[in-house]
């Protein structure tokens, strides 16, 4: 018995040494390698992984504050602008706590509406794309061979409340002394101008060591819509962009992605979800770059939002040097998007390059219809008279060699019997009764296939774009980037899900009534069914803006056949 409470005494002995440490963090104390206790925290998470340029263990820079400076408490330092409201740490030299979008509209409305207020979906709630308490994580900080400076920083003219107009700006300085001589400085730059800032790191160290320096941003961005549309859809990414080339990482599971390391010269980082993003342009370009992602399943409704890590790292051997960047924080709108750096507007989804110039002018077409006055639900409806009356000329053609084709086919049949056994008199024929009749079995394709980039381009344009976040249109749609539904069922549908909408309705009936009229072969008929119901379901799900377009267009098309079967 002894023995056993001898076993258990050392036990619970061992159970309170190793609590210690928690402890001591609980309370505010970290204790350092020589057993001693650090005034406050000065380079805290070191979870980046070694890699062959960083310093040995001997090696690495791993300063103690200067003593004369005393305890730095952590203040905070509220900027308004008209684009935003940001409030920055002294933690990490100006790490952001809280961004919040208060861009309003012509009528002085708020134009960015609908964010998570901590775990839960508030769609009166302005825009907040951070949220990081105390700065206890990057965004951004300054690193030095994997170690993060995220200490408190002193700040000059210390201001706890900037207000800047447009054409106003203001510098902030942080500094962190580390030993004699040596220390860390950052400088922003923030003006009322826009949704981006400057902001330059400067460092004075008394060693000639190779050093690996790092601008780290290890919060990711929060999540802006209900439930997951940004991961489902492919929106919620991390990207680089090095050598004319956009390499990225997207999470789009509960499995976490592994550091991805990029070596050769990097230009930029972004981080996006559906409709907003973070873009760090440096100056110059960096040696390096990290990718990598964790789930964070705690938001409402949303068992995956991918949590994104960047950082963009330089290898230098000088004591003194500096970094500048340019930070954009905000929404995904070309206008704001392409004044940030050459390319950044790569990360908006405009499709594959043969598609990406429609989809551009599809989307100038939009905002410049909208810059009138209209509002975007005509606009799409105004949209779709123009594409009916681009593509009719292509419809009408398709439809009429549909038509030759089929009035051939008793003779087509007649000729496939007579040479079944001949395949290449059968090709003979086939081909001299198509030119007796001036027919071209292809050219029923072909303008089909030459409307294919313009479609593809309206698809892409109007699932993703943001000018139509939050935007009325009349009686039940109000909001044109959301389904337009009505109620909900009691139960889930396969592929429908248990919220009804109205339009993917209204849509099918479009695509039936089209159906009835161009379909030839009424052996087809059933498969025909199965594919219009198939759109319904799936569309059940789509922004309202993709579903009232293709809605109209189709009942366009529709009447379309109808002359064209009148005319015959």
């Amino acid at each position: 018995m002894n023995i056993q409470r001898n076993i258990f005494a050392g036990l619970l002995i061992f159970l309170v040494f190793l609590t210690i440490p928690f402890y001591l963090d609980f309370i505010g104390i970290t204790t350092t390698n020589d057993n001693t206790v650090n005034e406050m925290p000065i380079l805290l998470d070191s979870n980046i992984e070694d890699n062959k340029n960083t310093l040995s263990a001997s090696n690495t820079l791993v300063k103690q504050p200067n003593k004369s400076q005393g305890e730095v408490k952590e203040e905070f330092i509220t900027i308004h602008t008209d684009y935003y409201s940001m409030v920055l740490s002294n933690r990490a030299g100006g790490s952001i706590v809280e961004y919040q979008l208060t861009a309003t509209n012509k009528n002085l409305m708020p134009k960015y509406v609908g964010s998570y207020d901590a775990n839960t979906y508030n769609d009166s709630l302005m825009v907040n794309l951070i949220n990081n308490p105390s700065a206890q994580s990057c965004t951004p900080c300054f690193g030095i061979n994997g170690e993060k400076m995220n200490g408190m920083f002193t700040v000059q003219n210390l201001e706890n409340s900037i207000t800047l107009r447009k054409g106003q700006s203001r510098e902030l300085v942080f500094t962190y002394p580390l030993n004699k001589d040596e220390y860390i400085e950052k400088r922003i730059i923030v003006n009322g101008d826009g949704f981006s800032y400057k902001s330059e790191y400067a460092y004075q160290l008394n060693d000639n060591q190779q050093h690996n320096l790092e601008i780290i941003w290890d919060n990711g961005i929060l999540p802006t819509e209900p439930g997951e549309a940004d991961i489902w859809e492919g929106h919620s990414s991390a990207y680089i962009y090095q050598n004319n080339s956009l390499e990225s990482i997207t999470q789009g599971d509960t499995i976490n992605i592994e550091e991805q390391r990029f070596n050769d010269n990097i230009n930029w980082f972004a981080i996006r979800n559906k409709y907003f993003g973070i873009v760090v342009v440096p100056d110059d370009h960096m040696d390096y770059a990290k990718l990598s992602s964790y789930n964070n399943d705690t938001f409402e409704n949303r068992p995956i939002t991918p949590i994104y890590t960047a950082i963009l790292g330089d290898i230098l051997n000088q004591p003194i040097g500096s970094n500048s960047f340019t930070t954009y924080i905000g929404p995904l709108d070309i206008d704001h998007i392409q004044l940030i750096g050459p390319n950044v507007e790569q990360i908006m989804n405009f499709g594959w390059s043969i598609i990406k110039p429609f989809s551009k002018m599809i989307l100038w077409l939009i905002k410049s219809l909208h810059a009138i006055g209209l509002n975007y639900g005509f606009v799409l409806i105004l949209l779709g008279f123009l594409m009916r009356i681009i593509m009719g000329p292509l419809t009408k053609k398709s439809a009429e060699s549909s038509a030759k084709m089929q009035e051939m086919a008793p003779l087509q049949k007649q000729i496939q019997e007579k040479y079944k056994d001949n395949p290449q008199q059968l090709q003979k024929e086939m081909g001299a009764l198509w030119k007796k009749h001036g027919v071209n079995p292809i050219s029923g394709c072909l303008p089909m296939l030459l409307q294919w980039p313009i479609l593809m381009s309206l698809f892409i344009v109007f699932r993703s774009t943001i000018e139509f976040r939050g935007q009325p249109f009349i009686f039940w749609i109000n909001d044109l980037s959301q389904p337009d539904y009505i109620f909900s069922l009691p139960f889930d549908v396969p592929m429908y899900g248990s919220s009804v909408a109205v339009l993917p309705i209204i849509m099918g009936i479009s695509m039936f009534l089209t159906m009835g009229i161009t379909m030839q072969d009424k052996s087809q008929k059933p498969l025909m069914y199965f594919m219009n119901t198939f759109f319904i379901l799936i569309f059940n799900t789509f922004p309202s803006a993709l579903t009232l377009y293709y809605t109209v267009f189709n009942f366009l098309s529709y009447q379309q056949q109808l002359s064209i079967k009148k005319n015959k």
